[in-house]
């Protein structure tokens, strides 16, 4: 039996292809995709969440026998120019704003929300103080926020081209302890662990207690088993640490969407089959 449950990134409008989003549709589409290959649950990408009708949705989702995991909020800096670091207060008054009104629509869900690439860059170092305080400040607010509502906060790391802090997986670890809000918790993304970060197996250790979610993505963002990340690696350790939660793969439709979103789930099914086989086996040595 699988200790970890599988989900997919995807969303209710059409995007572009570039996006590392999976699946695109109505509810109805995106469930019966998801549930004819294989998936536990979705993730979705979103911006101005409260255009949807979330009762509606999680009804849908719930027929299904899928669960809905998370909002991730990235496309509210792609689409809307919102940053938890702007230089211009009212852009960071009306960024903690949107992120309330994903928490509250999050509430309606039954799912959690993702704080990654809103945060942007620092755009000058010699003031990191400054903007690491902006984020802080941001994240204590919308902590608190969430709690009430009984949402979870998870922080992603970003890979550095996007975002020029809490990269690696042990930055976003001490943020999260620093932090000390028990409603928030570390979500890491294979992509930037692959540019960011080395020994993977220690830094999942090092993470362990506050791990929640994980995406999964390969090389140029490609289904799991397109690319050279060694998955295997990942799994045993996200196996030896006993994470039971989410992994959920966040690519860019290719071959197709529904191409994908079969074989990165019948690659990660796949690996780890062979982690238990193995880890079974170690026993006996």
């Amino acid at each position: 039996m699988s200790n970890f449950k599988y989900g997919v990134a995807c969303s209710l409008s059409d995007v572009s292809t570039t996006a590392p989003i999976i699946l695109r549709g109505s509810i109805e589409q995106l469930c019966e995709q998801a549930k004819e290959i294989g998936y536990d649950g979705l993730e979705i990408q979103l911006a101005n969440p409260r255009q949807y009708d979330w009762n509606h949705i999680k009804k849908v989702c719930g027929e299904y026998g899928l669960e809905l995991i998370a909002f991730a909020t990235g496309r509210e800096l792609g689409e809307n120019g919102l940053c938890l670091l702007s230089d211009d207060e009212k852009v960071r008054r009306a960024s903690v704003a949107r992120l309330k009104e994903h928490i509250d629509c999050a509430k309606e869900a039954g799912c959690q929300v993702i704080v990654g690439s809103m945060r942007k860059h620092i755009p000058d170092q010699s003031q990191r103080e400054k903007y690491w305080n902006y984020h802080r400040d941001a994240v204590l607010e919308l902590a608190d926020y969430a709690k009430d509502a009984g949402v979870r906060i998870w922080i992603e790391n970003i890979l550095s081209y996007i975002s020029n802090f809490l990269n690696t997986m042990r930055e976003v670890q001490d943020f999260v302890v620093e932090l000390g809000k028990d409603n928030v918790g570390v979500h890491l993304d294979t992509y930037s662990m692959n540019m960011e970060d080395n020994d993977i197996a220690g830094c999942y250790r090092y993470c362990a207690k506050n791990l929640e979610y994980v995406h999964f993505s390969d090389t140029a963002r490609l289904y799991p088993g397109g690319g050279s990340v060694d998955f295997k690696t990942h799994m045993r350790a996200l196996k030896e640490i006993g994470y039971t939660g989410f992994i959920t793969t966040e690519c860019v439709p290719l071959p197709t969407a529904y191409d994908c979103a079969k074989n990165g789930f019948e690659y990660m099914k796949a690996m780890e089959k062979i982690v238990d086989i193995e880890l079974g086996a170690s026993r006996f040595q």
